[in-house]
């Protein structure tokens, strides 16, 4: 079993998530460790602001001509400062820093868990494929891709409890459409699960993530679940993904590797992919790349498997050491990013995570979140407001639910006690990662109508709360 520390199986938020949010966080962890300790070379910059815009670590914009504002000249905060880094060495840092919105980009941590959805059609592609390994290989391009867009180095928005994200998924040329949600289903620890489906697959996935901070880096476990189904075949898969790491959080340039085995297990006919991700050596050798094998119930190499990871994805034929012969088919391709964006979200983010078409949707969505929306608007400080306002009705509604004796339970997931039973080796335990299971999508009276442009009324419409009425 993996353990806690996570020491199995090439130990962020999932497939999915877990890499996209271990970037994210350790990055900007980088960010908040740096401004505090008060580097010249290691200033942050406010994109939404001005020429004047520099903020400091607490988010107040023109720190620089306001010395009661400039951590950099107090050495006495710098000492006490470290003294709680030094106490935190060892911990799991995950919800222990609290963010200032200038290091944020307008995304929740929800939105960031459904980016592999991206690419969801790779599954498709996996779902309809006739031969055994090609449907390891279009499952691994399907794993692989959501990592193309985790180089961004802006933290989303932690969610509220019970904040959801619904996504539409396009069919295109492959087939009918599907459908994406996610809910927080847990704040401490931060838990998110998420479920998506179409005619040809099912795709769950609970995010827990660990954190170890070693002083100068910071490691991310990628504590989690996920499984698919395709259902034409009734053939179920387990992915466990590899670690992330970053480097010179404190001191130098802070850069990110993710390194170890990704590993896919088909739990009805034994095959198995187990990808290597490289990790990155010196002057770069290797930065990104990854390679492995599918192989059968035997442990036979079938086909090869190479690419970068934030780029593309290809399968040729090997021999029987599982060395790459003859051709290679790419399977993914990273799509394009725009230029000029100033947190370096990648299309899909606007077309799909953040925009809306009008219609129904849970006004706990993401995309409702007011903080969320104002950033978006390049509204810092009308964002870091809200931020603290959702924050604080968060710990009203807590306290109310201790004080009522009430309990807290999700909407649209459930417990389930008997998954541990069908538990893999290389799979986390149901303590390590609590065992929550979809239980159905929102009927039609339980949506609002939202309109396209949602902005301006996403202060009075996002409602994940229990008790909505509560002053």
């Amino acid at each position: 079993m993996a353990d806690k520390d996570g020491a199995q199986g090439g130990e962020d938020q999932a497939a999915g998530g877990w890499g996209s949010w271990g970037w994210n966080m350790v990055e900007s962890v980088g960010k908040t460790l740096t401004t505090a300790m008060g580097y010249e070379d290691m200033e942050v910059v406010d994109p939404n602001a001005g020429e004047d815009g520099t903020q400091n670590a607490n988010g107040t914009a023109n720190w620089k001509n306001d010395t009661s504002l400039d951590r950099r000249g107090m050495s006495e905060e710098s000492k006490s400062f470290w003294g709680k880094i030094s106490q935190m060495i060892g911990a799991d840092v995950t919800s222990m820093l609290s963010v200032p919105v200038f290091l944020m980009e307008p995304t929740s941590v929800l939105q960031k868990m459904s980016e592999i959805m991206e690419y969801h059609l790779l599954l498709t592609r996996a779902a309809k494929a006739t031969e055994d390994a090609e449907k390891m290989a279009w499952t691994a391009a399907f794993a692989v891709s959501v990592y193309a867009s985790a180089e961004r180095t802006w933290k989303p928005f932690n969610p509220i409890l019970g904040e959801t994200f619904q996504l539409k998924l396009d069919g295109g040329e492959e087939g009918e459409d599907g459908e994406y949600l996610a809910e927080q289903v847990s704040h401490h620890p931060p838990i998110g699960a998420a479920h998506a489906e179409t005619p040809y697959w099912t795709y769950d996935i609970v995010s827990c993530p660990k954190t170890k901070f070693l002083g100068n880096s910071l490691e991310v476990y990628p504590v989690g679940r996920t499984r698919i189904k395709f259902k034409s075949s009734d053939e179920e898969l387990s992915l466990v993904p590899p670690t992330s790491k970053a480097y010179n959080l404190v001191l130098g340039k802070i850069w990110v590797d993710t390194y170890g085995e990704l590993v896919i297990e088909n739990h009805t006919n034994g095959w198995k992919t187990v990808l290597e991700f490289v990790p990155c050596g010196y002057f770069g050798a290797g930065r990104y790349v990854v390679k492995g094998n599918v192989t059968d119930a035997e442990g036979n190499p079938r086909l090869y498997v190479d690419g970068k990871w934030n780029d593309n994805l290809g399968f040729s034929q090997c021999d029987k050491s599982g060395a790459p012969v003859g051709d290679r088919t790419e399977m993914w391709k990273a799509s394009k990013k725009p230029e000029g964006d100033a947190y370096g979200m990648t299309s899909f983010v606007h077309t799909h995570l953040n925009a809306w078409k009008g219609g129904p949707l849970l006004k706990s969505d993401s995309r409702l979140r007011p903080d969320r929306c104002a950033l978006e608007l390049e509204k810092s400080g009308e964002a870091q407001t809200h931020k603290h306002q959702l924050e604080e009705r968060q710990r009203a509604e807590k306290k109310k639910r201790t004080e009522d004796g009430d309990e807290w339970s999700p909407r649209w997931f459930r417990l389930d006690d008997e998954l541990q039973s069908s538990l893999r080796d290389h799979e986390y335990t149901t303590e390590d990662c609590p065992p929550w299971v979809f239980k159905k999508f929102p009927e039609a009276g339980e949506l609002a109508q939202v309109e396209a442009e949602y902005h301006d009324k996403a202060a009075e419409t996002f409602s994940p709360w229990q008790y909505p009425d509560m002053e």
